[in-house]
């Protein structure tokens, strides 16, 4: 029994609490203001109608005290509070059951159900389970890479590149790192002549452990939730007709159950391995009992790794004994050599004495620097930076089977759990980490690609003021329900937050989606709205083709009643215009197509409607891969029937200028009496006109093979691309008409017609970058002005003249040393390309 006190107030219980309390038997201190007490008035509450089993084991009677002690104090009651405290102080008094429980004060009807709708003794066995199982995590991770080390694994089944990308699931992931962690350093690992790696048990570690922590992790946060949970008898309650449910404590007990069977069956498995065998008396199913009946077999799964370690050290010790021992008697014979030369020396003129002498001191030196480095390199135990680090806590235990087998739900910081949690942290963060990492599709920037990109933001927000645009600005994650559905094939792109907070939240795909959003809450009426800011897709990324996870777009939409195409139009001349601020991108070619032709091109060639989305994500390949391909996909992967592909391939293949290729739909009259073609067909007419007007239709070709995969165009869609051939980035900018977005966020189904474009402008980026690093062109310095001094003591008449420049909005700074002399800061002008200096003299 601990004689550590845990303090129990009306806020937030942990499920460690719990554990401390009820497990390691800790005292109980109670966090209220104490009140005058009352006359007694005895009262018998019931907490369980029907004991279970469980309800047998000390620690749960305790933890089923400790909940109710939780209840009470949120309930306000403060004497039942400090008698139920008083009962567990006091071993004594601890009650043999816990069906009820006599309290020296009465309670509302209402508060006795804000108890009783709990199930307490449910909650209790999950809250001991769940924190016994998370103090097992750290250290069936640590066992079994103490035990890899003994039988010198090779360690490619843990290898990042391996499970990272084959077998990315986090408890997996976080596994094989720890063991990675563990056996950083170590000279017995890939040394093995026997593939014992070959077992299942040893080559699969991450794939037991790790399904495991996530369930028992999993499990933790939902037992913490039940027990801080809202008060069960309220208003919502009532109008609902309902209590609560145990399903979900019966859920997590049931998995975290399972993760402990899998934890044991792999210490079980590998303690095979390592010929030794666990009795299957330990293979319970009681959770409880399987709590210790694991740790009870990692002890014994850690018997033979470090008696094979003390084994290592003392054939160490004999071995260093013998070189000592040969050292020495090498150093008496050198000596005796020495007493003999020392004899002749005395002998000798003075001149040669000296030379002998000289000669003799360099050989000693030679001697003493193989010594050194034959000390440096001195045989020692070399085990793993983690295995080493676990030997050393364990050794300094008086048992360290005992303290082992203790470790059971203890959560404290002095434990052995949050020992393990700790070093992997450390040796996360200063061992195998040490070599700063980016993560995967995201990128820094440098001061000088930072001065590129204010010039290339710039731009672009001049072009889109000119069009009378406004900036707007949404949050970088949305509710995730304003996401899911949107983008097609796409949506299992987006990335997911773990959220604390209970809501379903994601990190935003694009910036139109959350703009329609923005509409339909806002409604600003008539808009021209521009947004430049990051999105995130959880792709694969290609760096060198301008795809990253994390990357900026710079969107244009209008939004609103105008008139017909109109909006479209400009949408178009803008992003031409805002490519042609950039000459270093060369020639740009606008593909343009509409959803309802493409629609009306499916229905035509028999496509069934449900297929519709599948069939475009073929299509939209062929400006990529030849039809042969395309067709090939859509009659093997997307079912579609080759006499329907067939038919399909006259329309997709037509490419041409804009007014020839719509002529001649027009007079061949590919599309029949379709309605949606017709309407189309008129849309893009009209568009040609308005587009001429504007001086850009020369830009535009007509493509029928154009079909952006995502769900929520309805209209008009273009991509604008490069033509260049020094330029293969795929489409450098994209966008469409989306009428029925909005209305998918509003309760009346509001319906505001929208049309965009968006901008990748990392792609633009990495071709201006290219193109200035290829023109050697220098970037702007980042002052106009070093204000400098010809003498020392002049720093503060340099500070006032610096302050006074930016006063008058002029860049200025001042060398960051003290009294430096005036060639080094003409150096550090020149070096920095600042063309001004301001003397004080």
């Amino acid at each position: 029994m601990t004689s550590e006190r845990v303090v129990i107030g009306a806020g937030r219980l942990s499920v460690a609490d719990v554990c401390t309390i009820a497990a390691l038997g800790a005292s109980v201190t109670l966090d209220v203001n104490l009140e005058t007490p009352l006359a007694a008035t005895p009262f018998t509450l019931q907490l369980v109608s029907a004991p279970s089993p469980i309800s047998d084991s000390p620690a749960v009677r305790r933890a089923v005290l400790v909940l109710l002690l939780h209840r009470l104090l949120r309930i306000g009651s403060i004497q039942n509070a400090q008698y139920v405290a008083t009962l567990l102080n006091d071993r004594d008094k601890t009650p043999d059951q816990i069906a009820s429980v006599n309290l020296p004060m009465s309670i509302l009807p209402v508060e006795q159900s804000n108890i009783t709708n709990i199930p307490l003794e449910l909650l209790a066995e999950a809250s001991l389970v769940v924190g016994g199982a998370r103090a097992l995590l750290p250290l069936a991770d640590a066992v079994a890479a103490i035990t890899c080390e003994t039988l010198r694994v090779d360690l490619a089944a843990f290898d990042a590149d391996f499970v990272d990308l084959i077998r990315p699931h986090r408890g997996i992931v976080t596994s094989a790192q720890n063991l990675r962690l563990m056996l950083d350093g170590s000279k017995y690992v890939n040394s093995s002549k026997e593939d014992v790696t070959a077992a299942t048990a040893v080559r699969c570690i991450p794939q037991y452990h790790g399904p495991a922590r996530d369930a028992v992790l999993g499990a933790y946060k939902v037992v913490e939730t039940e027990m801080n949970s809202a008060l069960g008898y309220c208003t919502a309650t009532k109008r609902a007709n309902a209590g609560i449910h145990p399903q979900a404590l019966k859920t997590v007990l049931s998995a975290t159950k399972e993760a402990l069977h899998v934890l044991l069956q792999g210490s079980v498995d590998r303690s095979s391995v390592m010929g030794r065998k666990i009795p299957d008396a330990f293979l319970t199913e009681n959770a409880i009992d399987l709590i210790h009946a694991t740790l009870d077999a990692l002890s014994r799964e850690l018997v033979p790794s470090l008696s094979f370690f003390e084994e290592e050290e003392a054939q160490i010790k004999v071995r260093e004994a013998e070189k000592s021992a040969k050292v020495q008697e090498a150093a008496a014979k050198a000596a005796a050599a020495a007493a003999l030369e020392d004899e002749k020396l005395a002998a000798m003129p003075e001149a040669q004495r000296i030379k002998i002498l000289e000669k003799r001191r360099k050989k000693l030196e030679k001697q003493q620097e193989k010594m050194n480095a034959k000390k440096s390199g001195r045989d020692e135990l070399k085990l793993g930076l983690g295995s080493q680090a676990v030997r050393q806590y364990l050794m300094g235990l008086d048992n360290w089977q005992t303290g082992v087998k203790g470790s059971a739900f203890d959560l404290r910081t002095s434990s052995l759990a949050q020992f393990l949690d700790d070093l992997f942290m450390r040796l996360g963060s200063g061992g195998a980490r040490r070599k700063p990492k980016i993560a995967k599709g995201s990128q820094d920037f440098l001061p000088h690609q930072m001065a590129l990109r204010e010039k290339i933001f710039n731009k672009i927000r001049m072009v889109f003021k000119r069009h009378a645009g406004v900036e707007i600005e949404t949050p970088v994650f949305e509710l995730k329900e304003t996401l899911t559905g949107k983008y097609g094939e796409d949506s299992k792109l987006i990335y997911d937050l773990a959220d604390q907070g209970g809501e379903l939240l994601a990190l935003r795909y694009d910036l139109t989606v959350p703009f329609a959003r923005f509409m339909a809450m806002h409604n600003p009426g008539n808009i021209k709205r521009y947004h430049i800011a990051r999105v995130y897709r959880r792709d694969n990324p290609q760096m060198a083709r301008g795809r990253f996870r994390e990357f900026y777009q710079c969107d244009f939409d209008i939004a609103g009643t105008y008139a017909s195409m109109l909006p479209d139009a400009e949408v178009l001349s803008i992003g031409i215009e805002v490519l042609q601020q950039f000459p270093e991108l060369g020639p740009v070619k606008v593909k343009l197509s509409h959803r309802l032709l493409l629609d009306a091109i499916l229905s035509i060639c028999g496509v069934p409607s449900n297929k519709f989305f599948t069939t475009c994500s073929a299509i939209d390949k062929l400006d990529k891969e030849p039809w042969s391909v395309v067709r090939r996909e859509m009659v093997e992967e997307k079912d579609i029937p080759e006499d329907v592909a067939d038919r399909i391939e006259p329309f997709v293949c037509k490419v041409g200028s804009p007014r020839e290729l719509h002529a001649q739909l027009s007079q061949n009259k590919m599309f029949g009496d379709n309605v949606n073609a017709s309407r189309a067909m008129n849309d893009l007419a009209l568009l040609f006109d308005h587009l001429e007007a504007m001086s850009v239709l020369e830009f535009v070709s007509l493509d029928l093979s154009l079909a952006r995969g995502l769900d929520y165009y309805t209209g008009l869609i273009y991509e604008f691309v490069l033509t260049s051939p020094e330029h293969h980035v795929g489409s450098i900018a994209a966008g469409g008409r989306y009428d029925n977005l909005v209305g998918m966020f509003s309760a009346t189904d509001q319906h505001i017609p929208c049309v965009g474009i968006s901008l990748g402008i990392e792609r633009i980026f990495g071709i201006l970058q290219a193109h200035a690093e290829k023109q050697s062109a220098k970037s702007t310095a980042p002052s106009q002005v070093l204000v400098a001094s010809t003498s020392s003591d002049l720093m503060m008449p340099r500070l006032e003249l610096c302050k006074q420049l930016w006063l008058a909005n002029i860049s200025a700074e001042v060398m960051q040393t003290e009294n430096p002399k005036f060639i080094k800061q003409l150096h550090y002008a020149l070096e920095r390309g600042t063309p001004f200096m301001e003397v004080k003299l």
